[in-house]
């Protein structure tokens, strides 16, 4: 396949959050640009602003709270669910994977 390099301005903090996905994701920065695009473009969505704010995040473990089924991201509390529905870890950071309405799935990042 034929690329093409292309030059995106990413705010810092965004490409920190971005750095910090790919890592937790243990892929590219690259790749997981491309992955995320391409789905994008296949599934014809315009991310919508919950997306937007919170999809790739990483969530410390003092903005979960398990016993009320809620997690604070950018100073809103969402629904969650993990994924493989596996219970919260009380020491263990997560990566936003999903967003659907005001529900986040949310992924272990391994350490």
């Amino acid at each position: 396949m034929k690329t093409i390099l292309a030059t995106i301005r990413f705010p810092s903090e965004l490409y920190q959050q971005l750095k910090s996905a790919a890592q937790a994701q243990n892929t590219s920065i690259d790749q997981l640009i491309i992955q995320s695009v391409r789905q994008a473009l296949q599934n014809n969505e315009i991310p919508s602003i919950e997306n937007q704010l919170v999809l790739n995040q990483i969530v410390s473990p003092a903005q979960i709270f398990p016993e009320s089924g809620l997690l604070k991201v950018n100073g809103i509390f969402y629904r969650y669910l993990t994924e493989n529905n596996a219970p919260i870890l009380n020491s263990t950071a997560y990566l936003v994977i999903g967003v659907t309405g005001n529900i986040l799935t949310i992924r272990a990042i391994k350490k």
